[in-house]
């Protein structure tokens, strides 16, 4: 009994937590929006529809107040684990990553895009049924680098941050309660910190991945394939398709992603027995899912993600 209110209290401390992250970063954008719209507003004194342009499209490339946000975000998730985020939460196992298992991780990635992509593909045929478009979230869920800050948000410190924050504070605190347990829950609320309906699936996807790694690994291997997720896989082949032609380069991105999904599904089928051998082997008590969802933080944080990502769908 005394295990299952723990459990409740932690997903519940946990859930709130990653909501004040969301409201301290929306708190910080809207600052620095302000101090740039009073800039744009010395550049084109009187003049609105410019700054407002201004404004609208120095934020759409710039990144700076993200590296200040995250800096936030990390530091909050600190003083939840009382110190520990940067001692043995990042602690290691003794396991190996040969270039071998590399090669498989990253091929459950290349199965994660293949993922996102057709999740996209058959929810915006259904919400244009409905007289709906997600293209703003899948913009947004999708969108390249077009500065140095954005550059080194996405690629590099955004990563970081967030295998700090949901691989070292979120799965170690969840750890106790089962190794399955912790790798599900923190990969669900991973999934819903993204506010993006299409991001959802593929973020809670690639945090189980990344949960695994660091459970069976270490968490800089977690770190070292996010950012590889996002500056290679993201960045980088985009700016690769960029020299080819939208054919071509569709073609080849579909050919990639068809790949690296095939030899996942291939491993996990070869596979199968040993997977189900260690989902027995960490499972949780009984009850404990159950009471992870009677937390009230938790739903309250789903509930405001959920509408948030309902800001990205826009009638046709």
């Amino acid at each position: 009994m005394l295990v299952n209110q723990q459990v409740r209290k932690d997903i519940g401390l946990f859930s709130a937590l990653c909501l004040l992250y969301v409201v301290v970063m929306a708190m910080i954008g809207l600052i620095y929006q302000t101090i740039v719209t009073l800039f744009q507003a010395i550049r084109y004194p009187g003049n609105l529809e410019k700054i407002q342009k201004a404004t609208e499209s120095f934020m759409s490339r710039d990144g700076s107040y993200y590296l200040i946000a995250v800096c936030a975000g990390v530091f909050i998730f600190w003083l939840y684990r009382d110190g520990k985020l940067f001692k043995s939460d990042l602690r290691t196992q003794k396991r190996v990553m040969t270039p071998k298992t590399f090669g498989i991780v990253l091929s459950f990635l290349l199965l994660g895009q293949l993922g996102f992509v057709l999740f996209n593909q058959i929810f915006e045929t259904i919400f244009n049924l409905f007289g709906f478009t997600m293209l703003k979230a899948v913009e947004s869920a999708s969108a390249g680098s077009d500065s140095v800050s954005m550059f080194l948000y996405a690629g590099f410190f955004g990563p970081v941050s967030e295998e700090l924050i949901f691989r070292g504070a979120g799965l170690r605190t969840f750890e106790k309660y089962g190794k399955v347990f912790a790798i599900l829950m923190s990969s669900l609320i991973f999934g819903l910190f993204h506010g993006n309906i299409p991001q959802f699936f593929f973020a809670a996807f690639v945090g189980i991945v990344f949960s695994y790694v660091t459970l069976e690994y270490s968490i800089l291997w977690a770190m070292v394939f996010h950012v590889f997720n996002n500056l290679v896989i993201g960045d980088g082949l985009t700016y690769l398709y960029s020299f080819l032609s939208d054919d071509i380069g569709g073609l080849l991105h579909l050919f990639i992603l068809l790949v690296g999904a095939s030899v996942a599904v291939i491993f996990l089928f070869k596979n199968k027995v040993d997977i189900k051998m260690y989902v027995q082997e960490n499972c949780s008590f009984s009850g404990t899912y159950r009471q992870a969802f009677c937390s009230v933080w938790f739903w309250i944080f789903a509930i405001f993600m959920f509408l948030t990502s309902l800001t990205l769908i826009s009638h046709l």
